[in-house]
C-alpha cells in the first residue's frame, strides 16, 4: 500500500485558487509516487468557494470537501480538516497559491532524513510592505509575551509527522493558534527555505 500524503486546505474568497490549486497539488504528489487526499475546508467564504470545491469533489474522490456552518476563522477551520486527515503525513497550507504546491515535494524529501516535521520558511515573502512589517511585529510580540522565539517567515506552510497532528488534536484548546500548537507538542522538528508566490488575484482576508 502506498504511503498517503493529507494536505488540508482552509477556504476563505478562494474562488479564483481551488481549481488550480488541486491541479497543482495533484501533479505534485503524483511525482512523488505516493498516495494522496486533499481536504479543502470552505470557511463561510462569501463567494462561490463551496461550489468550486463540490466540483473539484465530484471530478477527483481524493479531493474531500468540508463546509463549516459559519465563519469559525483559518485556525478552527484547519483543525476541521486535520481531524478529517487520514495520511502519514500531512501537508498544511493556505489557499491563495503564496504557498507553492511544487515545494511540497522539497519539504516531503526533507523528511526522509529522520524529521518529524519541516516547516517552511518563506525568506523572501512576496506580500505587501505593510503587511510583512505587520507580520514581523506581531510575531516579536508573541515571541515575547510566549517566552520562545517564533520567525516571522514561518506561518502554518508545512509537513508533519501523524504522530504530530495527533498530539495537537489531543490538546483540545478552546483558542487555536496552530504554530503555537506545533511549538507545544515538540518532536524532531526543521526549517526548510521555500519559493513564497506573489499573490495573483484578490488581497488578504486579515485586517489591522
Amino acid at each position: 500500500m502506498k504511503e498517503i500524503i493529507s494536505v488540508v486546505v482552509p477556504v476563505y474568497q478562494g474562488e479564483p485558487f481551488i481549481a488550480e490549486l488541486v491541479h497543482r497539488t495533484r501533479t505534485t504528489i503524483i511525482a512523488l509516487q505516493v498516495d494522496y487526499e486533499i481536504i479543502l475546508i470552505n470557511d463561510s467564504s462569501p463567494d462561490n468557494s463551496w461550489q468550486i470545491i463540490e466540483n473539484e469533489c465530484k471530478k477527483d474522490c481524493k479531493v474531500i470537501g468540508i463546509n463549516l456552518s459559519r465563519n469559525f476563522g483559518q485556525h478552527y477551520a484547519m483543525a476541521a480538516g486535520l481531524e478529517h486527515a487520514t495520511g502519514s503525513w500531512i501537508v498544511v497550507m493556505d489557499c491563495d497559491l503564496q504557498d507553492v504546491p511544487e515545494e511540497i515535494s522539497k519539504l516531503y524529501n526533507k523528511t526522509k532524513d529522520g524529521f518529524e516535521l519541516v516547516l517552511a520558511q518563506s525568506v523572501d515573502r512576496k506580500d505587501s510592505f505593510f503587511k510583512r512589517y505587520t507580520s514581523k511585529v506581531f510575531y516579536g510580540a508573541l515571541s515575547w509575551l510566549a517566552g520562545t522565539e517564533y520567525d516571522h517567515q514561518v506561518a502554518n506552510f508545512g509537513i508533519y509527522h501523524r504522530k504530530v497532528i495527533d498530539a495537537i488534536l489531543t490538546m483540545g484548546d478552546s483558542i487555536r493558534f496552530f504554530p503555537s500548537m506545533v511549538k507545544w507538542v515538540g518532536f524532531h522538528a526543521t526549517f526548510l527555505e521555500v519559493r513564497h508566490a506573489q499573490r495573483i488575484e484578490g488581497k488578504s482576508s486579515y485586517n489591522f
